[in-house]
């Protein structure tokens, strides 16, 4: 497929750059930069300069893809702006070029936000407008919440749910990329809107359950 990925050079696009490639993917990722664009070319993918946080730069981003991909984030500097309505500005751009595939890097406790830690409350609350939109487009969408991240090596095992808690509802940003990756080739998760940690079942696997 021809995907589209935001967030290309965080820490989990990063990784998610890498996989798509390796499957034989035909990828791009949006960069805010010139230094990001030779950053990326050098994985083999294809850089386009766009913002998420622009309208006016997403349509040629997003034009001919298969595919579009939001993991982008704001890291607590501008979550409504870049968690909620990047991701929003993101999904109907693909809606408009009739880009039917999206998925959408969420996060644990988007879906219930007064029960997540209140350090992350407005982070989680701009997620879950951001779910809830993307949800309601008429895409063939896939949200994923992964819980809290982590730097470990992945190890291509999860266990799916839809009420973890406690600070043991980890994940590894590497897993994370491989969950958004399986996603794209998996039917089965159109219209699924899930929570994963660390488990015991293949990421495959555990996806072709839902």
């Amino acid at each position: 497929m021809k995907i589209l990925v935001a967030g290309s050079r965080g820490a989990v696009g990063r990784f998610l750059i890498d996989k798509l490639i390796a499957s034989g993917h035909e990828v791009t990722g949006i960069v805010r930069s010139e230094d990001q664009r030779d950053d990326l070319t050098q994985t083999g993918a294809r850089a386009v300069l766009a913002d998420v946080t622009r309208t006016e730069t997403l349509d040629a981003a997003v034009a001919g893809q298969d595919a579009v991909v939001f993991a982008a984030g704001s890291k607590g500097k501008a979550v409504e702006a870049v968690d909620r309505d990047g991701a929003i500005h993101l999904c109907n751009a693909a809606n408009s070029a009739g880009v039917r595939r999206f998925v959408l890097l969420s996060s644990i406790n988007a879906g219930r936000p007064e029960q997540g830690p209140e350090n992350l409350r407005r982070y989680l609350h701009a997620k879950h407008e951001a779910d809830e939109y993307v949800a309601a487009s008429g895409l063939d969408y896939t949200i994923l919440r992964p819980g809290y991240l982590n730097d470990e090596p992945g190890t291509g095992k999860i266990q799916t749910g839809d009420a973890f808690d406690g600070t043991d509802a980890q994940i590894s940003r590497e897993d994370v990329a491989e969950v958004i990756a399986a996603s794209l080739a998996e039917p089965g998760t159109i219209g699924a809107v899930f929570e994963f940690i660390n488990g015991e079942t293949p990421v495959a696997e555990a996806l072709a359950r839902l």
